[in-house]
């Protein structure tokens, strides 16, 4: 039997962001079915009982081209979650544009991970397309959950990355995650005055002003997750875009 992870409900619609390298592009098209709308999801009872099936920890909330705060019914779907899967632990993958005005439901989840490339107004519009950065301070200090931050690193803020991290850790921030497209192989040189503190599924992971912080790749990461995407479609493939078959 394969060993999975984590689970992935994938939301697909209108998004508060229009990040340039966004997986939802990456995507087949007949996967990205609008679903903001739909309660409970596409394929929800199979996918929950594969999630029993394959004895999954945890569940993510997250998204192929929206954010999962943008469903109508996400706390229903969080309370449905909970009781019908009362061992797993719920986590939510989001820009954090609707975190503050939607905290209650923020927090009904266990653990959070936001994805931020930059404090920069400027380098965050030209990786998520508009010059409102959210307020990470205040998500944190509302937060009464765990919160990672996920970083996407790319020629417009490589630079920053030191800083960052620093910035982060003055916020309390615990874990962050440095990810590297998929198939991008050019070399940022980040973190080269570092040294790696230990390996996550082949990843480096390093302790930097007290934050834990993995080096994440794609192309070399060996996890293996469970998605059901918009339409119904019950993936097996750590990497979205390589999900063959779209049947619901």
């Amino acid at each position: 039997m394969p060993f999975y992870d984590f689970a992935n409900v994938l939301f697909a619609g209108p998004c508060n962001r229009f990040c340039p390298f966004c997986i939802g592009k990456q995507v087949a098209a007949a996967a990205n079915e609008f679903n903001l709308d739909v309660f409970p999801p596409r394929g929800w009872q199979a996918f929950v009982e594969a999630v029993r099936r394959h004895n999954i920890r945890e569940l993510v909330f997250t998204g192929t081209t929206t954010d999962p705060h943008l469903y109508r019914f996400e706390r229903g779907l969080i309370d449905r979650a909970r009781s019908e899967l009362p061992e797993v632990r719920l986590s939510i993958h989001t820009n954090g544009v609707l975190s503050l005005k939607k905290r209650e439901t923020f927090n009904a989840y266990d653990r959070a991970c936001i994805s931020l490339p930059s404090f920069n107004a400027d380098t965050y519009e030209k990786m998520m397309g508009s010059r409102h950065v959210p307020d990470l301070a205040a998500i944190v200090a509302a937060s009464k959950i765990p919160v990672k931050v996920s970083c996407v690193v790319n020629e417009h803020n490589a630079h920053e990355i030191e800083d960052f991290i620093l910035r982060l850790s003055r916020l309390g921030i615990r874990r962050l995650v440095l990810r590297q497209l998929f198939q991008d192989r050019r070399d940022y040189t980040i973190l080269r005055a570092h040294t790696p503190t230990g390996l996550f599924r082949g990843n480096p992971v390093y302790t930097i002003h007290g934050i834990e912080v993995t080096r994440w790749n794609f192309d070399t990461s060996a996890l293996g997750s469970l998605n059901l995407f918009a339409d119904g479609t019950l993936g097996t493939n750590y990497l979205l875009t390589e999900t063959q078959a779209w049947t619901a």
